[in-house]
């Protein structure tokens, strides 16, 4: 009770991690600081880490306009003690390129199947984002190529982003109801993140400065969750980086296992399928061009289903 408001900041320019806070209270393993640049869990994205005068933030979330910092242990500070605050960079970072390539990746869809395309919901983690579209079917792979080429594109054009606190009344003016992606925000004042002649949106969340800072977006997943909504698996930055290598080095462990290079994977997968199919599952007779073959299958007891497993897929 009787605790103001705290007044929450944000970095433009992401050298700047750390800041002098004013503590106003103490709770246990909480710290309330008079004002702060933690980003506390809220719009689908997850909290920052750090430190508070050496010890730990382990989590950052806000109770009505209250943030609150929790530690690994009990608060030591006392209000009107001015600590050193030190945002966790790389998990700022790798948030904040989840979070304006959900941005990208929304515009890319609707650049490529139609301005129907709106965020239902999203979610930013450390190892990957989600964001789900209204859209009124599932996804081929070729059309989820195109949006991850399309968003890839934007990226590469390397545009600057535009950050502003605009009143609600200015904000719909100047943009439209198009800025309300994900539901309406409360209050008189919205903070707008624009990709110029990309998109534009009212966002609390934390952004990069330009598109090219993103550095990479890889879709991993489609599906549909219900009806009208898909939802599309991403990751953007070093966690697309690793998502490459992750594909590249499972495509290398199948191509072991099917004793062939890695551009014949799917041909062999195929052609031991049909095999194990129409002689093994349909116990069909067997012609003596596939003995070999489903010999081979019998002796290392299921080559396709190995390989499957290490595609995480089916068989089929």
């Amino acid at each position: 009770s009787n605790v103001p408001a705290t007044k929450v900041r944000y970095y433009d320019d992401y050298k700047k991690i750390q800041f002098k806070g004013k503590v106003v209270k103490s709770i246990d393993h909480y710290v309330i600081l008079e004002e702060t640049y933690f980003y506390a869990t809220s719009g689908g994205q997850l909290h920052d880490t750090g430190t508070i005068n050496g010890k730990k933030v382990i989590n950052v979330l806000k109770q009505g306009t209250i943030v609150l910092h929790e530690l690994d242990g009990p608060s030591p500070f006392h209000p009107g003690e001015l600590v050193q605050c030190v945002i966790d960079w790389e998990r700022r970072l790798q948030l904040s390129q989840h979070h304006t390539a959900a941005h990208i990746v929304n515009a890319a869809a609707r650049n490529v199947l139609g301005p129907h395309i709106n965020q239902a919901s999203a979610y930013k983690d450390i190892d990957k984002g989600r964001l789900d579209i209204t859209h009124y079917q599932a996804l081929t792979d070729a059309e989820v190529q195109t949006i991850e080429n399309e968003a890839n594109k934007i990226i590469q054009q390397a545009i600057p982003m535009h950050k502003e606190f605009m009143t609600r009344g200015k904000a719909e003016k100047a943009f439209g109801m198009g800025i309300y992606q994900g539901g309406v925000p409360p209050g008189k004042e919205l903070r707008i993140v624009e990709i110029p002649g990309v998109d534009v949106e009212c966002c609390g969340g934390s952004h990069l400065d330009n598109t090219k800072e993103v550095g990479m977006i890889k879709i991993i997943k489609s599906s549909k969750i219900s009806d009208g909504i898909l939802r599309l698996e991403y990751t953007a930055g070093k966690a697309a980086q690793q998502e490459v290598q992750k594909e590249s080095k499972l495509l290398a462990e199948a191509a072991n296992v099917l004793g062939v290079k890695k551009s014949q994977v799917p041909g062999r997968a195929l052609e031991i399928f049909t095999v194990w199919k129409d002689v093994v599952k349909k116990g069909k007779a067997k012609p003596k061009e596939f003995m070999s073959t489903v010999e081979e299958l019998g002796t290392d007891k299921d080559i396709l289903e190995r390989t499957a497993s290490i595609l995480k897929t089916q068989p089929e």
